[in-house]
């Protein structure tokens, strides 16, 4: 990677999820906040910014990744899938509410007896 100057920004090209996405970014800027605010993945969430929690983990070339430990300009010309990828059919969103179903119930259900 060549070296980037602190005070200029610079153009990251990737492929979003299958499509071709880009965005401008300072060499410091994390991935977690490019792929929010620069290119709009607001699926992309950030707890704990030290990668423990596992919020903001994205899939880049295929391999599970901390977007919030990654630089953005780390991600120039990968290719970067996340949580939204997987609605591509409407899928996702019907397994999320029949997840939260599962789990209130199963909340209610997990009580001790008394």
């Amino acid at each position: 990677m060549p070296a980037l100057k602190r005070d200029t920004r610079h153009r990251v090209n990737l492929t979003l999820n299958g499509k071709p996405a880009a965005g401008w970014t300072e060499p410091r800027m994390l991935l977690s906040d490019f792929l929010r605010h620069e290119v709009g993945a607001t699926g992309t969430h950030v707890g704990c910014e030290h990668g423990v929690c596992g919020a903001c983990t994205v899939k880049v070339d295929g391999v599970a990744t901390r977007s919030c430990l990654m630089l953005a300009v780390q991600a120039d010309g990968r290719n970067v899938e996340t949580v939204e990828g997987l609605s591509r059919d409407g899928g996702f969103q019907s397994c999320r509410r029949l997840s939260a179903g599962t789990t209130r119930s199963s909340a209610v259900s997990a009580r001790p007896a008394s």
